[in-house]
């Protein structure tokens, strides 16, 4: 079930997939970089017994890009959630993220403990960081971006006349099977005269400015309050990166379960992603 809701003062509109019945255990769940709702579909076939809100974070699937001369950063996707929240009149609910959604939610739930009953994070355990000494080049390189971006209106889509193709670029691009690839794109894209052309926002693809440094994700993280759920896939990103143990560790209640799969694992095997996320809920719950 498809929904628009309206976050006035914001994007405009955020989009939204409904899975489920209202009337059951809410799951916000937020997808990861150049992703959309859709990659919660799989996941959510399995997930009969909860009520899961997919939303394309701004510039990303159905929902509206920011606008002109705005950028992407990571606090204004915080930003969305709360008003997103507000929209549904959500009291009380379980957050789920994937990859930068994961790190969405952790900050979310740091700011609002008090609606986030459950956290889950698939493959993802926060913000990349960055130390001082890369700031001043960080933020320069982010800077000449928009200096030499074309304006909205002098952009031309690039247009892709080979559907097998743009699933083979999408899976080479993060690592995923072709039916997850698929099931991103059908949301992820727009059909034309000639071929398909990509809704992500070109500007998401442009450097950050600032990075937070690793003290400041650890602070987040020792202020989440509720029980935790983290899904690591065997040959994912979070696996690989240093900062790992010492986030888990700052975790007041943090279950870590480590499951066969590269980042999407989510989509080429929902099965036991879903089995290991509803066991989480229902025992929380009990």
């Amino acid at each position: 079930m498809s929904q628009s809701l309206t976050i006035p003062g914001l994007t405009g509109s955020i989009a939204a997939i409904g899975y489920g019945h209202p009337d059951r255990p809410k799951i916000l769940a937020l997808h990861g970089w150049l992703d959309n709702a859709a990659t919660f579909q799989p996941l959510a076939e399995q997930m009969e017994d909860f009520y899961i809100v997919a939303m394309d974070f701004a510039g990303h699937g159905l929902s509206e890009r920011r606008a002109k001369g705005s950028v992407y950063h990571l606090s204004d996707y915080v930003c969305d959630v709360a008003h997103v929240v507000n929209a549904l009149e959500w009291d009380s609910f379980s957050l789920m993220g994937h990859s930068l959604g994961a790190g969405v939610s952790i900050l979310y739930a740091a700011l609002y403990p008090g609606l986030v009953s459950q956290l889950i994070m698939i493959d993802g355990l926060g913000p990349i960081t960055a130390n001082a000494d890369s700031a001043i080049e960080r933020m320069r390189r982010a800077v000449n971006a928009t200096l030499t971006a074309k304006p909205e209106n002098e952009r031309s889509a690039k247009i892709y006349t080979d559907w097998d193709k743009l699933v083979s670029a999408r899976t080479l691009a993060s690592p995923l099977y072709d039916d997850s690839a698929k099931t991103l794109l059908e949301r992820g894209t727009t059909e034309v005269d000639v071929g398909f052309t990509v809704n992500a926002d070109p500007r998401l693809k442009h450097p950050s400015p600032i990075y937070m440094a690793e003290e400041v994700v650890l602070e987040f993280i020792s202020h989440i309050e509720c029980p935790a759920l983290l899904v690591l896939a065997e040959n994912g990103m979070v696996m690989r990166r240093s900062a790992t143990p010492s986030r888990i560790e700052k975790f007041r209640n943090l279950k870590v379960m480590q499951l066969p799969g590269q980042h999407h694992l989510h989509m080429d095997s929902p099965i036991p992603v879903s089995d290991a996320i509803s066991e989480f809920l229902r025992t929380q719950e009990a």
